[in-house]
């Protein structure tokens, strides 16, 4: 398993843009509307925009790189553990799976497309 991206929710974009890319200086790596991904190689710092202001408290997300998200996605479901979001080809070229940990942090597994 390797850590690749942590995920920030932000209700007020300006503002967290403001503080990470303008105070902290991170480089962007790439921005969206509602999404901005700064590169602190090898990972990578994300901020997510929160529709309603409640939502950007709802902790961290972690997105997993895994060989075989598949795979370990029958594992954890062997296990008991049910995905809050199913195994979904992503349009960004992975096949992710997404779980919230006993803290309400989201945990997103992922594996490349081939």
């Amino acid at each position: 398993m390797q850590f690749t991206t942590c995920v920030l929710h932000v209700h007020d974009m300006a503002k967290a843009l403001a503080f990470y890319r303008d105070i902290l200086g991170l480089p962007v790596r790439y921005a969206f509307d509602e999404y901005v991904e700064f590169d602190l190689s090898p990972a990578t710092l994300a901020l997510h925009h929160a529709a309603r202001p409640e939502e950007s408290t709802r902790g961290a997300g972690l997105f997993l790189v895994v060989e075989d998200v598949d795979a370990l996605t029958a594992k954890l479901q062997a296990k008991g553990l049910s995905p809050t979001q199913p195994l979904t080809d992503q349009d960004f070229g992975y096949r992710t799976v997404m779980y919230i940990d006993p803290f309400g942090n989201r945990v997103e597994l992922a594996t490349p497309l081939p």
